[in-house]
């Protein structure tokens, strides 16, 4: 029954690695963003090149793009809010999970120096049930077949 239960949650995860983005700064990248049902997790990675080191506030957010709906961090898993960390790093940030229909979102800071990384790409998966297939013939005889999601 156990192993049903971690199947069930693995299947349940949707992991996007090194998705599309713009960050602010040079030095900072999300290299992993993993979706489950119950949250979001983001991975932001410091390649070091900034000298003063890096510090994370404790309210980070995620911004769906379409909606503008806004999606406060919940919990810092692998670091201390406000701490300075030197050198390359990966912050683990913990956010409430994202509706399955959020393909677009920008993490942001608060503070005076903010980092902000716009355009982070979480392709949809389409599922096949939800497509439908019309097939139409024209006057010429030949076939056209449309899909339609």
């Amino acid at each position: 029954m156990s192993v049903m239960l971690v199947m069930t949650m693995v299947v349940a995860a949707q992991t996007y690695n090194n998705p599309r983005q713009r960050p602010n700064r040079d030095y900072i990248k999300v290299t992993k963003v993993e979706r489950t049902k119950n949250s979001t997790i983001v991975y932001l990675h410091v390649d070091g090149k900034n000298t003063s080191g890096s510090v994370i506030d404790k309210f980070p957010s995620l911004t769906d793009e379409a909606t503008g709906k806004k999606y406060q961090a919940t919990k810092a898993l692998n670091f201390q809010w406000g701490k300075v960390y030197q050198g390359a790093c990966t912050f683990r940030i913990q956010f409430p999970a994202l509706p399955s229909s959020t393909s677009v979102v920008t993490y942001r800071e608060t503070g005076s120096k903010p980092w902000i990384i716009s355009n982070i790409a979480l392709p949809i998966k389409s599922s096949s049930s939800n497509k439908k297939t019309t097939t139409t013939s024209s006057n010429n005889g030949k076939t056209i077949i449309i899909n339609v999601q």
